[in-house]
């Protein structure tokens, strides 16, 4: 078997012990058989936001941000979020425990929202005030991931800034 220098590509892999000596056999196979080694075609590390991302304009967003279930409270909540770190990828699960509320309840948030933007005319063009992203079998991570940009934030926390307090004080 051909050995690697240390600086070289590797990746670590875990392997069940009954077939270690089967991938070492597959190894040295392909070592014989030489030729070139062709990586896997790999998707950019942090894909562009969709077209439409950052095109909410600042009216809109107030507009939005208006909802007054408990549902939409979650999706604001972690629109506010985002909006502190721009930038900043979160997985579902880490903004669950930032925002404090069960996987359960902030799917069933997401899922509203989706409703209530193909129910109304404007915001069905515009898509969430929010960028997605769900990994694929080559990614290194698995899951799902919300941000913003540093111009969605800044529309974001616009709107946040002008919008009129609730009764109640919240």
């Amino acid at each position: 078997m051909v050995t690697h220098d240390v600086g070289a590509d590797l990746v670590h892999i875990a392997v069940p012990v009954a077939y270690v000596r089967h991938v070492a056999a597959l190894l040295a196979e392909l070592d014989r058989q030489g030729g070139d080694v062709r990586l896997p075609a790999r998707p950019p590390a942090r894909p562009a936001p969709p077209e439409l991302a950052g095109k909410w304009s600042v009216a809109d967003l107030r507009r939005f941000a208006t909802g007054r279930s408990k549902s939409h409270d979650t999706v604001l909540k972690v629109l506010d979020l985002l909006a502190v770190r721009p930038g900043e990828w979160f997985s579902a699960e880490a903004i669950c425990v930032e925002v404090g509320v069960s996987r359960h309840r902030f799917g069933g948030a997401l899922a509203g929202m989706t409703r209530m933007l193909r129910a109304h005319p404007t915001f069905r063009e515009l898509g969430p005030p929010m960028n997605r992203y769900v990994t694929g079998s080559l990614d290194d991570r698995a899951g799902t991931f919300y941000w913003m940009t540093s111009e969605q934030a800044g529309q974001w926390k616009l709107a946040r800034a002008g919008e009129a307090v609730r009764p109640g004080g919240s």
